[in-house]
């Protein structure tokens, strides 16, 4: 039974906000200490005892704060969007961008804040972010999109933040610098409620439901072309926000719209529905606990860190939420080939769980 490599990244960013006060916290947390074993062998064996998920009762001290920016406009100052800037070569450059579309880029390394263009207009709330590495740029593309596609006025909701000038990756006397270029939106008024990216990393495929109808659409957009296509007719990618590809699996993980369970597919043929090939319960939880928001980070060497938000509910309506916290899960896929393992094929070891129970802060985005 083998692994996939070493393990590439430490730390999990966690950004938490303070209440309503419009102040936000960035949090490096430890995987290798808090979610995960020594080797594969402590975590199998502390699986076959009943442990409950220890409650985390601090974060780690926060690295930097951040500030929503005041605007003429209601809200248009709050920060909607934390991602990663060129998250295969490291996990320390962190983007922030507010509804208004104001941006700046931190480097948790250095310590240090970086001023970065605009974009041309806002993306709304939590909008879509996905890195692209495109052959001979010197750094990754983000596309960051609205998921709310028909704004209604004329705005790009589709946007992408390149390393460069327009053109080439080296600007006049071989300078380079950061700069955003609008893109043609999907071709559907919809919600994004999935996506991911096929097409041996440089397609974006999304899926929406439109209103009032409620049909299911599925589009690809291909990056080097700039075009979007229409992958599917009347079906849905299967999963809940988005997927991410393992090339070491040559298959698609997520959480399934359905069991909000962890599962893996078959995205290399875009003509059809997707195969679900694999399915895990990554954690056990009891009937009142109601997840939100699920997240999937690759940490490299085959491991990953599960991020899910929860509220503990007494009854049907909102107002009958009693708590809220969030639980982190480290696991590991190994693959056996059958030699005296009786789960031949892929399998999911569980490493360690914590709890972080919120009180006057809400864990917001895991990066």
């Amino acid at each position: 039974m083998g692994g996939m490599g070493r393990m590439i990244r430490r730390f999990v960013n966690m950004v938490a906000e303070r209440g309503s006060s419009g102040m936000y916290t960035l949090h490096r947390l430890d995987v290798w200490k808090h979610l995960f074993y020594p080797s594969r062998a402590a975590a199998e064996a502390a699986n076959k005892t009943n442990v409950k998920v220890p409650i985390l009762p601090w974060l780690p001290a926060p690295v930097m704060r951040f500030e929503s920016s005041p605007t003429a406009f209601w809200d248009a100052g709050r920060l909607e969007m934390f991602a990663l800037v060129s998250p295969r070569s490291g996990d320390d450059r962190i983007l922030c961008c507010n509804t208004a579309g104001h941006t700046m880029l931190y480097h948790a390394d250095s310590n240090c804040i970086q001023a970065m263009p605009d974009l041309n207009c806002g993306k709304g709330f939590m909008p879509m972010a996905i890195s692209i590495a495109r052959p001979g740029a010197l750094e990754e593309d983000l596309y960051v999109m609205n998921t709310a596609t028909n704004l209604g006025d004329g705005s790009s909701c589709f946007e992408v933040l390149k390393f460069g000038s327009p053109g080439s990756d080296l600007g006049p006397m071989g300078l380079s610098g950061w700069r955003w270029d609008p893109l043609p939106p999907p071709p559907i008024a919809a919600n994004i409620c999935s996506h991911t990216v096929v097409g041996g990393g440089s397609t974006i495929c999304v899926s929406a439901v439109t209103s009032p109808s409620s049909s299911a659409v599925t589009f690809c957009f291909d990056t080097m072309k700039g075009e979007w296509t229409q992958a599917g007719d009347g079906w849905v990618l299967p999963f809940d926000g988005a997927a991410e590809y393992v090339p070491d699996l040559k298959l698609w993980m997520g959480f399934s719209t359905d069991s909000q369970q962890l599962c893996a597919w078959d995205l290399s043929v875009m003509d059809k529905p997707p195969t679900l090939q694999h399915s895990w319960m990554d954690l056990k939880t009891p009937e009142e606990w109601s997840a939100s928001r699920l997240s999937l980070l690759n940490l490299g060497g085959g491991r990953f860190c599960i991020a899910k938000t929860f509220r503990v509910m007494s009854g049907t309506w909102a107002d009958s939420v009693e708590d809220k916290f969030a639980v982190l899960t480290g696991i590991e896929m190994v693959t056996s080939r059958g030699d005296n393992d009786p789960e031949e094929g892929l399998k999911m070891v569980r490493h360690k769980s914590i709890r972080y129970m919120f009180t006057n802060e809400m864990i917001r985005w895991v990066l």
